[in-house]
């Protein structure tokens, strides 16, 4: 008769060779990786945010000060000042920030200000920029710029505002002030998806892309943000934003990043930013506040679940056609299964249409198991 001793050994052994079996053997079943997983959807608030901004200081018609009170008065809880950098309408190689130093900025600049007109308000760089504190705002201010070099790109948590340069002297600038970056308005080039999917291989800091940019000037910009997911997903997520890109008094309040964090600090939405902890909304009426608001997201059994609140008209389930080479919707509703997603499709996403506007989330990656 064997020992109890020795029992348990044989038990433990073959418990571990069994969890090493389960590791190292490939996935039996397709299944959705889900960027909200890690949301604690209990504690977290929903901060409505803008990452694409002009003042006076480059091609804009409102000072700083004035532009951190608009999106103040329309309810913005983090807001980034993104003037162009010096290859863009005289902006001089500097961000605007922080907030608390508009003043010495001005007065250093002042003489190469160029005085901007609005359709609204006409002349708007007629004053002495004021400071700002972003905590008394109740807001965040994130330290930003647009690199104006070939394709724009928005640079965050750094800087770095620009020189003579290319994309990849830009990306590697900001990557080297650990920075987080953006491509801004690609519907605008005719830059090809690989062009893209290079970029974002070799930079992991490069985070997105904007899917939305003020009115939707360029409404290719989701279809190749589409294209880009394709490739890249489930791997490499890429995420989506959308954009006021403000110039003047029409551009403001166009879209909302909305960001899934516990409490306003640079960290929690730095890591929002790369994780994808947030999803788009863009009203029908400019400055509108949501009338949806994502409250969570479940995956399992092979299928994405959506609870919201605020009343929808429509949940498309959209992905990327690879032999039309476009976007397709593929199902309807609060739920998604794999059963309703082609077998090439490398990822889904949502749209929901509600009176107010529409709501995005970000990509859900397919997994495929291994045949």
């Amino acid at each position: 008769m064997q020992k109890p001793a020795s029992i348990l050994i044989v038990v433990l052994a073959i418990v571990i060779i069994a969890v090493v079996v389960f590791v190292l053997m490939p996935s039996e079943r397709d299944y959705f990786l889900n960027p909200y997983e890690m949301v604690e959807w209990q504690t977290v608030n929903n901060y409505d945010a803008n990452l694409h901004t002009h003042t006076t200081y480059s091609d804009g018609s409102y000072d700083p000060h004035q532009a951190i009170d608009k999106y103040h008065d329309l309810d913005y809880h983090i807001l980034a000042l993104t003037d162009h950098d010096t290859h863009h309408h005289d902006a001089r190689p500097r961000s605007l920030y922080p907030w608390t130093n508009l003043n010495d900025i001005y007065f250093e600049i002042r003489d190469k200000i160029n005085p901007r007109y609005d359709e609204t308000f006409g002349e708007r760089a007629n004053e002495e920029w004021q400071n700002r504190d972003p905590g008394q705002l109740g807001m965040l201010s994130v330290e930003g710029s647009e690199l104006s070099a070939g394709h724009h790109i928005g640079s965050y948590m750094s800087d770095y505002a620009g020189a003579e340069s290319d994309e990849q002297v830009s990306f590697s600038e900001v990557g080297d002030r650990d920075g987080l970056a953006m491509f801004f308005h690609p519907g605008r080039y005719d830059r090809d998806v690989d062009w893209y999917v290079d970029f974002y291989q070799t930079y992991p800091h490069v985070i997105g892309q904007e899917i939305y940019n003020q009115v939707d000037r360029y409404p290719m910009d989701r279809e190749k943000w589409d294209r880009v997911l394709h490739q890249l997903m489930p791997d490499r997520p890429v995420w989506g934003f959308a954009n006021d890109d403000t110039h003047g008094t029409n551009h403001f309040g166009r879209n909302r990043n909305i960001f899934l964090i516990s409490d306003l600090s640079i960290e929690n939405v730095r890591h929002a930013m790369a994780e994808g902890h947030l999803y788009l909304f863009i009203p029908v009426e400019r400055g509108d506040r949501p009338d949806i608001q994502l409250h969570n997201v479940e995956t399992g059994d092979g299928s994405v679940e959506l609870t919201l609140d605020g009343n929808y008209n429509e949940i498309r389930w959209i992905t990327h056609d690879p032999e039309s080479n476009e976007s397709i919707t593929i199902s309807n509703g609060t739920e998604v299964h794999l059963d309703n997603v082609p077998p090439t499709a490398t990822f889904v996403r949502a749209v929901i249409l509600s009176d107010g506007g529409r709501t995005y989330t970000q990509p859900f990656g397919i997994v495929r198991a291994e045949s």
